[in-house]
């Protein structure tokens, strides 16, 4: 957009300094004496007005724009402690803050582009969402807070998520007037440090979308705040039942300017809160043609499942899986990969499935078919509820108090229902997992959310709350136990609540310290905690599913018959006497199109014909008959997959790396291949190691005895290629891996060999690697690494890929960097 800045100030930067971060943008300033000026550009898109010091004079101004363009746009630019000319509110289509950052400057000069509010959207084919229990109404205005959905007559209304938060509080608070402090706690929370006037801005939005006839229903009162009003006294408001039709995202014709995407796939901060608070903006027809995706549609597609790769014309698609992966599921997934991908699906971490390499024009029917294959792959990638994990054991293991698989579906379900518009609100992702063994523990620690099933005292079945773990990019943190026993008609409205606070609380502006782990240390553990005891409250009110019974638990038997190979890890009994739960290793999460056609029908014939992808990448078949298991693990062995302690480095696990990944820094999938056939860790198939392209843990390498993480580190005054070295994670013993250096990426081959020698060396009988780092530190390891070239590795994690910009780089950019300019 072409804007013009009317203001004595001698620089744009002077009076909205986040224009300059907005380069899509032109600004012209003129000085208001040369107001005449305005006739001669006829290329001007919207006039910004300057009222930080006469805010009243601006309004006045606005009102000869008027007269000599109209129709053109005029945004009133106030200081933060400005009064408000309310008087001028006609001859306005926006107010904007001097201090508003570039996505709020994005959002403002959209809604002034569409000077009145648009059309009703024709109905979609399906059936229009119902309206929950908490829906109110307040004469002709609708808002329903548990689907995000707000209508005044029967029209929808797009609303930012600050503005529908806003709307929401005065609705439920119709006839009460509502002062700003309180306003602005509720809605931007108690640690916003901004202005009051932020208040009026978004009001001021409100009144416009609500249009002519329905915005005086938001009254000023004077020195206090708002009320919300219906016709000439103020009314409560009431429960309201039917329909109202769902927000779709905004139609091609109501797209946000048009943001040029960064080059290799990545997204900015600036980019994600934009497109976050333009609703998401998507045009999949946008795919068909060269470039035509631009930043804030990239990262919308993000949250369809389709992430962007370093090849502009290629994506990676994720899919959900709910655990569990039907035959027919997979042989669809297997048909994909031959046709529309590189041949392979990928497992990964959060029992979810990729395809790779899938080029653009291709995507819409990739998305179709997964659909029918009963795969959704909405709200799998970007600031999302990513899934819900669950054990695959559930139900068959002794190991677990009862059967959480139901529950699971039911979370799950619960926050599906929710629609795409919660993507547009959360301020960062959120994991969840849900079991019971002591693995699943090990999971709740590490994610946002942790349900752990369990019985109190009584033998009720119920679950212990973890919040806030999270091992990430920055700040890895393990989860807080916040509720010792959750009975589980409980468990939804209290997952539902800790999503309330984290929408209210969050720092939605600021992506990078966006998880939920930063909330929580924030406010406090015992603040966050009576929040979401407080949030429970109200969503207990809600109409929630009973939970679904369970049969009855089998009594376990002592196994008659061991299985060819006996019992371990990878072959354990069932409850069920004869029968056997069976760990499929597939090397790497790496599943070719043909192994996973096999593994479908060995899944039926000797199996329950069900798939369930485990955390750690492999597949778990059950009800397995014990006199099979050999059958079955000759079978498998013949498409490279295992089953048994034949195989080495059974726990050797890797994200995809670059250049699928574009957050990505290193390639992973040449060296994992090394690190699978090395020496060292065939002697030692049990030992976990764990390599990521990047700091955001997704193979969670701080977890592992053994993990990297690729970055560009420093190495003695080199900038190069390398991974950063974590030893002795256990998540058991609520251990994190201890950093122990940074290694080229050409040499990690002859480090794990090192650390693995110096550790069969200090070992005392069984000891795992993480049990002798914590009792000899990792000096015994640094002496061991002496061996190595000088410019092979350095101790230490103080390098200076701890801060700037340079860790970001994905490595075809770093390579380029040469010298003292890489360092």
């Amino acid at each position: 957009m072409h804007l013009l800045l009317v203001s004595p100030a001698d620089s744009v930067d002077d009076v909205v300094p986040g224009l300059a971060l907005l380069p899509a943008h032109r600004t012209t300033l003129v000085p208001v004496a040369a107001g005449g000026l305005l006739a001669a550009l006829d290329d001007v898109d919207a006039v910004l007005l300057d009222g930080r010091d006469r805010p009243r004079a601006a309004g006045e101004l606005a009102a000869a724009v008027t007269r000599s363009r109209p129709g053109l746009p005029r945004l009133l630019v106030l200081g933060p402690d400005a009064d408000l000319p309310t008087d001028a509110e006609e001859a306005l289509e926006g107010l904007l803050l001097t201090d508003a950052g570039p996505a709020e400057i994005e959002l403002r000069l959209r809604l002034a582009a569409r000077a009145v509010p648009p059309p009703a959207r024709p109905a979609p084919a399906t059936s229009p969402a119902p309206l929950s229990g908490d829906a109110l109404a307040v004469g002709d205005l609708v808002v329903d807070t548990a689907s995000f959905q707000a209508r005044v007559a029967d029209r929808p209304l797009t609303l930012a998520r600050r503005e529908f938060e806003l709307l929401s509080e005065l609705v439920e608070h119709a006839g009460r007037p509502l002062s700003r402090r309180h306003l602005l706690a509720t809605v931007w929370g108690r640690d916003y440090e901004g202005s009051a006037r932020t208040v009026d801005v978004h009001v001021k939005q409100l009144r416009r979308v609500l249009g002519a006839g329905h915005r005086d229903m938001i009254r000023t009162v004077r020195g206090t705040g708002y009320v919300l009003v219906t016709g000439l006294a103020p009314a409560a408001p009431s429960r309201v039942g039917g329909t109202v039709p769902s927000l779709a995202r905004p139609l091609t014709a109501h797209r946000p300017a048009h943001r040029t995407a960064r080059p290799g796939g990545r997204d900015t901060p600036g980019d994600v809160v934009a497109s976050k608070r333009a609703g998401l903006p998507l045009d999949l027809a946008a795919l068909a043609g060269a470039g035509g995706l631009g930043a804030l549609e990239r990262y919308s597609l993000k949250t369809l499942g389709v992430c962007s790769q370093a090849s502009e014309q290629h994506f990676l698609v994720r899919a959900r899986t709910r655990g569990a992966l039907g035959a027919d599921a997979a042989r669809a997934l297997a048909d994909l990969a031959r046709h529309h991908s590189d041949g392979r699906v990928h497992l990964t971490t959060r029992q979810q499935v990729e395809l790779h390499d899938v080029p653009a024009p291709e995507i819409p029917e990739v998305l179709g078919r997964l659909r029918d294959a009963g795969l959704d792959t909405e709200s799998t990638c970007g600031h999302t509820i990513r899934g819900v994990t669950s054990c695959p054991d559930a139900g068959v293991s002794a190991d677990e108090p009862f059967d959480c698989t139901a529950d699971a579906a039911q979370l799950t379900d619960s926050l599906l229902a929710l629609g795409p518009d919660l993507n547009a609100r959360l301020p960062q992702r959120l994991t969840i997992g849900v079991g019971g063994c002591a693995r699943c523990r090990d999971q709740a620690k590490v994610s946002d959310i942790g349900l752990v099933s369990t019985l109190d005292d009584d033998g009720r079945l119920g679950y212990e709350l973890w919040a806030g773990g999270s091992l990430g990019r920055s700040s890895p943190t393990l989860a807080s136990r916040i509720v010792d026993f959750l009975p589980r008609e409980r468990m939804l409205p209290a997952v539902h609540a800790v999503l309330a606070v984290f929408l209210a609380h969050g720092a939605y502006e600021t992506p990078n310290r966006g998880r939920l782990k930063f909330l929580v240390a924030r406010l406090g553990l015992a603040r966050f905690t009576a929040l979401v005891a407080e949030a429970e409250r109200a969503t207990s009110r809600r109409p929630w599913p009973a939970p679904a019974p369970l049969a009855p638990r089998p009594v376990t038997t002592t196994p008659r018959t061991a299985p060819d190979g006996g019992w371990g890890t990878d072959v354990r009994p069932q409850t069920r006497a004869g029968l056997a739960t069976v760990t499929v290793t597939v090397p790497l999460g790496e599943l070719s199109a043909d192994a996973l056609d096999v593994l479908a029908a060995v899944g039926e014939a000797d199996g329950d014909g069900t798939l369930r992808p485990s955390r750690d990448q492999n597949v778990v078949l059950r009800d397995v008959p014990v006199g099979r298991v050999a059958a079955l693990r000759d079978t498998l062995a013949d498409v490279g997959l295992l089953v048994g302690a034949e195989h080495p480095a059974r726990d050797v696990r890797s994200c995809v790396g670059a250049p699928v990944c574009a957050l990505a820094i290193t390639p992973t999938h040449d060296l994992a291949r090394t690190l699978w056939d090395l020496p060292a860790l065939r002697r030692n198939s049990g030992l976990r190691v764990s390599l990521s392209g990047c700091p955001a843990s997704c193979t969670r390498h701080q977890a592992a005895d053994l993990g990297l993480a690729g970055n560009l580190v420093s190495i003695h005054g080199r900038r190069v290629a390398g991974y950063r070295v974590h030893l002795g994670g256990d998540l058991g013993r609520d251990r994190l891996g201890r950093v122990l250096g940074r290694v080229a990426a050409d040499h990690v081959p002859a480090l794990v060999e090192a650390v693995v020698g110096a550790w069969e060396e200090h070992r005392i009988g069984h000891e795992s690697l993480a049990d002798t780092i914590a009792r000899t530190g990792v000096g015994v390891v640094v002496s061991a690494l002496r061996g190595l070239p000088a410019l092979a590795w350095a101790a230490g994690g103080d390098d200076a890929d701890d801060a700037g910009d340079a860790r970001a780089l994905p490595l075809a950019v770093a390579q380029r960097a040469e010298g003292p300019a890489a360092s």
